[in-house]
């Protein structure tokens, strides 16, 4: 009698384990169903690790203007090569797994829900490629970065993802990127996102002066110098262009980095963030990422999808127009 209970339970353990199991297995398959349609609106691919080393090595533009401190800081040493760069950054390269692929599927399908629940209507793109790459040549806190409409995604970042804060981060990081491919498939959407912080852009590519070229530190997110702003230094209304440059340490390294504003009229100087007046009326103050008007709009962009004009848990901006006015232009 005994032995015949403990068979019954085990029964109906056995039962209530299966029906669980083939809850949890619907409840997947419908997931996977959904988040598929939904990502599929965001036209995309995972590159094999074969085809994201090709990618890397086709933007050739890019690597040819990076500066020797850019190489040497990158690699972690003096003296290095363009070479040498190249193959330790395509070593890096690496193809993505299913589970990568969902996970990263799941955020683009609620990045796709963001864009439908609003109304928003996304600008022409064409096919992302995603590339997974360790990273560790770009510096480990990178988290990701662009070349046309590729984007290139730190390993470490995709598989912590799967924790919530981390995945939150991590759909910030999609939405921030995703500006980037946005801002270089549509010219007049940059235009117009860039005069939001009192940015021109213009036909001119404007060419680095003397005194700062070789201190220039490359940025694939940002394809073009063509876009001024006013900014008033010494009292003096300048229209200058924003460059990013390795800075020299007490110890002559080149290991620091700012912001510089070079005046676009060709003159070989430049001036420090401090030394202009309305430097943070001009950015917004919304960001400290400004290092360029592409990166301070494509944080702005983030902030703007990700958590509305509300803000980060209902507490709104220092300058929520530029939020509002990113808004408008994603609804037209």
């Amino acid at each position: 009698m005994k032995e015949r209970n403990n068979k019954k339970k085990k029964g109906i353990v056995k039962k209530v384990f299966l029906i669980i199991a083939a809850i949890l297995l619907v409840w997947l398959l419908t997931d996977i169903i959904v988040t598929e349609v939904y990502a599929g609106k965001i036209p995309h691919h995972y590159a094999s690790a074969k085809e994201g080393r090709e990618l890397m090595l086709s933007n050739t533009e890019y690597y040819e203007n990076v500066t020797q401190i850019d190489i040497d800081n990158r690699l972690g040493k003096s003296g290095g090569t363009l070479d040498e760069l190249l193959e330790a950054s395509t070593a890096e390269v690496k193809s993505f797994n299913i589970f990568e692929k969902y996970i990263i599927d799941r955020r683009i399908a609620n990045m796709a829900k963001t864009i439908a629940r609003n109304d928003y209507e996304l600008p022409y793109l064409e096919e992302i490629v995603f590339i997974k790459t360790d990273m560790t040549v770009e510096g480990m806190a990178a988290s990701g970065y662009t070349h046309g409409t590729q984007i290139y995604l730190n390993s470490t970042n995709i598989m912590i993802s799967v924790i919530p804060e981390a995945g939150n981060f991590f759909e910030q990081l999609l939405w921030h990127e995703l500006f980037h491919c946005l801002t270089r498939n549509n010219p007049e959407f940059r235009s117009e996102m860039y005069s939001i912080i009192h940015f021109t852009v213009t036909g001119t590519e404007y060419e680095l002066p003397p005194c700062i070229k070789d201190l220039y530190r490359s940025n694939p997110d940002v394809e073009h110098h063509n876009s001024y702003a006013t900014f008033n230094i010494n009292g003096q209304d300048i229209d200058c262009f924003v460059v990013w440059i390795y800075m020299q340490q007490e110890d002559g390294s080149y290991t620091d980095d700012t912001p510089v504003l070079v005046p676009i009229d060709g003159t070989d100087t430049y001036y420090l963030p401090e030394q202009a007046s309305n430097f943070n009326e001009v950015f917004g103050g919304n960001t400290d990422y400004t290092i360029d008007p592409e990166e301070c709009l494509a944080d702005n962009f983030k902030y703007a999808m990700y958590y509305g004009i509300d803000g980060w848990n209902g507490q709104g901006y220092p300058n929520p127009e530029i939020i509002q006015d990113i808004i408008d232009v994603m609804k037209k």
